[in-house]
């Protein structure tokens, strides 16, 4: 496989109980270093946490960014052919250089919904620490990652031509459309105008495969009593039944809540 997804990114001002939160229930470790902090300044004990495969940036919110899910990315073999296949089949879509301090991203760009990537060869810069190394296998981790767009089809095609992804089995007739890269699947769901939150295009949700759907809602349990900055599955206000069924519409996840920033997480045994 040509590529293969190896990051995902959100922004919180809860750092530290998003951070306990993957580590706790996730069994999530540090695989990373030095991350930007609330100041604005590299910190020694801050730093990316992965499943063994894809590497979780829980980032410091600071002025001019959202809260939530931001961008995610892949590994791929060749960045020049990367870059070559996006000359060729979408010449006018732009490519950014990463950032030189993040662990992960020689570039970035952005799919025909909008949502945004970082592109990384292993072992060139910019790429460092544990995104060198092979990882390990563990019984929870992040099998799926969700986008919203007005047209999956287009978008589908877009990550075939450009990242070699396979479209995975048909769950059900709803429009969706499910890639893989192999091991981490890519579901790209329908825009929905019968919610606010429906109509927007870009990430939406990530899920986890777990060894027990039993013992993760023990491990959740336990630290919703010990931690008052809990994870909460609670969809409530005026479009809160609505938000809640259209999560549910995941045909990849069994048990549905959100991490203590509000971020939506499916789970599925």
């Amino acid at each position: 496989m040509f590529a293969k997804i190896r990051h995902i990114a959100m922004y919180t001002h809860n750092h530290a109980a998003v951070d306990k939160f993957y580590q706790t229930v996730f069994a999530m470790r540090r695989m990373t270093s030095n991350t930007l902090d609330e100041t604005g300044k590299q910190n020694t004990n801050r730093g990316h946490i992965s499943d063994g495969v894809i590497g979780l940036a829980i980032l410091s919110r600071y002025a001019g960014m959202q809260s939530g899910m931001d961008h995610y990315g892949f590994e791929v073999d060749d960045i020049k052919e990367y870059v070559r296949r996006m000359e060729q089949h979408y010449p006018k879509t732009m490519i950014a250089k990463g950032l030189e301090y993040v662990p992960f991203a020689a570039l970035r760009s952005y799919d025909p919904a909008g949502t945004q990537f970082d592109i990384a060869q292993a072992n060139i810069a910019n790429v460092r620490e544990g995104y060198n190394q092979s990882g390990w296998d563990q019984p929870r981790w992040i099998n799926h990652i969700s986008i919203r767009a007005n047209d999956p089809g287009q978008v589908a095609e877009f990550y075939e031509k450009i990242f070699e992804l396979k479209e995975a089995e048909t769950y059900r007739d709803d429009g969706s459309i499910c890639m893989t890269d192999g091991k981490v699947k890519l579901l790209l769901r329908r825009r929905d105008n019968s919610l606010y939150r429906g109509l927007r295009e870009g990430l939406d949700h990530f899920g986890f495969k777990v060894d027990s759907l039993e013992q993760t809602q023990k491990d959740l349990d336990d630290l919703a009593a010990t931690d008052p900055h809990s994870p909460s599955g609670r969809f409530v206000g005026g479009n809160g039944k609505k938000n809640e069924e259209d999560f549910r519409g995941c045909c990849l996840g069994q048990h549905f809540i959100a991490d203590p920033d509000g971020v939506l997480i499916d789970i599925s045994e």
